[in-house]
């Protein structure tokens, strides 16, 4: 019996002692080369290129469908907010093409699913 509660003991000590990030769900390293944010289990992944963004949506590494999803974007840099509309492109991806991002500006992603709720995240570009 001791010994049964000396060995559940150290189990509570070592899993107390692990990192937060060990026991987190899923991975916080981009796939796509963008900034990574997380709000409640879902990830996003902000990925600026010459054709204009992508968020990529993905819980746990596992891809999150576009097709269920509508948003937008809204930067504000130097005062002033832009906004543009982001569509499902197929995959986890949502795109808004033709919007580039100010250097340093902040730009919060809003994702509304089918059912009309609503997650936020929000980057500060680089």
């Amino acid at each position: 019996m001791k010994y049964d509660l000396f060995r559940t003991g150290l189990a509570v000590v070592a899993l107390a002692a692990l990192p937060a990030t060990a026991i987190a769900h899923g991975s916080m390293k981009p796939q796509h080369g963008g900034l990574v944010q997380m709000t409640g289990e879902t990830m996003f992944e902000l990925v600026t290129g010459p054709k204009g963004v992508d968020v990529y949506l993905s819980e746990e590494d596992e891809p999150i469908p576009a097709a269920g999803f509508t948003g937008k974007l809204t930067q504000t840099a130097g005062g002033a907010k832009t906004e543009a509309p982001l569509k499902a492109a197929g995959g986890n991806r949502l795109t808004a093409p033709g919007f580039k991002p100010a250097k340093g500006a902040k730009v919060v992603v809003a994702v509304i699913d089918k059912s009309g709720a609503k997650t936020f995240a929000t980057f500060q570009t680089k």
